[in-house]
Parts: C-alpha cells; structure tokens; sequence
C-alpha cells in the first residue's frame, strides 16, 4: 500500500486546487493611509433637496361693500292712531283712552268715567277728542293712565292685550318717555264686564300712590 502524499489528501478532502497568492498584501500602513485620504473634502457630498412647501392661494378680506351701491333702507313708524286726551285739573296727570267710541251707552260711559276720576279725588278739565303724540308731548303731566287696549298699543307702540299690560306693569313700571304709564280698563268695557271693576279700582289706587311720590319727591 503506497502512502499518499500531501497533494492526494488535499484532493480528497476537496480542498484541491490551492489557491496561491500571486503577489503581496498590502501592508497596514498603507492600507491606513488611503483611509486617511478620504476626507469629507474630497468626498463629493450631494446636498438633499427641499422638501416642497404647498403653494396657497393668498386669502384676502372681502372688499367692503360701496355704499352707494347698497339700497338705503327707512323704517318708517307707522303712526300711531288718535286717541283721546284728558288732563286733570292741575295738569300732573294725563288720561288716554280709546278714541271716541259709537255706543248706545255713550252717556253711561261718560257717568262712568267720571265716576273713576272722583273715586281718586280727580276732575279734568281739558278734554282733546282727536289727540295725538304730539299733543301729549305738549303737557307738562308727571303720569299717564291709559285706558283701554287700542290706547296702550297706540301709545306704547307694542300689540298687546289689555291684561298683558295689566300684567307687565305689575312685574315692573312701565314708562312712555319717562313718564310713568298705568294701563287699566276703558269705562265701556267695565260697563259691560262689572265683575272687572274691582281690577280697575286696584289700577287707579295704584296710579294715585305712584303721583304721590312724585309729587312727594
């Protein structure tokens, strides 16, 4: 049996065939010499672009608009209806009250209403059918008594029923530039609702106690 030489173990441990180096390594000083030389300087360095900033449309204010080209718009009151006006005899009240009213009873109404100025130690003497607003603006009076619906809205400017008024007015005074206004029933409603009388007297004390501290202060 013949011994196998270097080269057949080789072969057969596949190791075969051997690789030779054909010439020499590099040694490490010069292998750390040409990591030296690359220098950030020497590098090429390409600078990342921008990120993108979306592009808006400028928002500007609405231009303001031209007066001229805007349409005026008046309100215009709506006048208020005539009423009739009673100033008592020394011209610290006012009564309002519904404008002449067509009755059979005219004259019980009238005996009615005169009535109501006794019971507060009142009597008019000036007595205007047809008045307005201005005609009241024109008296030097410290209080008005209204008495009746269509006088209170007439002079108050406000659609309201008569025992709203009457309502309101007990939360809190109600005044007609300035001046404080009681409102009450008209004398040709009480004659045809008595049971109302009473309502109508507690009014009146009422706008009494309300003159004597006017009167007072």
């Amino acid at each position: 049996m013949s011994l196998m030489t270097r080269e057949d173990v080789l072969r057969e441990l596949e190791l075969l065939p051997v690789w030779q180096l054909k010439g020499q390594l590099p040694s490490i000083k010069s292998s750390i010499q040409n990591l030296t030389a690359l220098t950030p300087e020497s590098e090429t360095f390409v600078e990342p672009p921008l990120p993108v900033t979306p592009q808006f449309e400028p928002v500007t204010e609405p231009a303001p608009l031209d007066s001229r080209c805007v349409e005026e718009v008046v309100v215009v009151p709506t006048p208020a209806e005539p009423f009739r006006l009673l100033i008592n005899d020394d011209a610290t009240v006012a009564f309002v009250l519904d404008s002449a009213i067509e009755s059979s009873n005219a004259q019980d109404i009238e005996t009615l209403l005169s009535n109501m100025h006794k019971a507060i130690n009142m009597k008019c003497n000036i007595d205007i059918p047809n008045a307005n607003i201005d005609t009241l603006n024109e008296q030097a009076v410290k209080l008005v008594i209204v008495m009746g619906e269509s006088a209170a809205n007439s002079l108050l400017g406000q659609l309201q029923a008569i025992d709203d008024w009457r309502s309101a007015q007990s939360a809190a005074l109600i005044f007609y530039q300035n001046l404080p206004v009681i409102v009450t029933y008209h004398p040709a409603f009480l004659l045809s609702n008595t049971s109302y009388k009473a309502k109508a007297w507690a009014d009146l004390c009422t706008a009494k106690r309300i003159l004597q501290n006017l009167l007072i202060h």
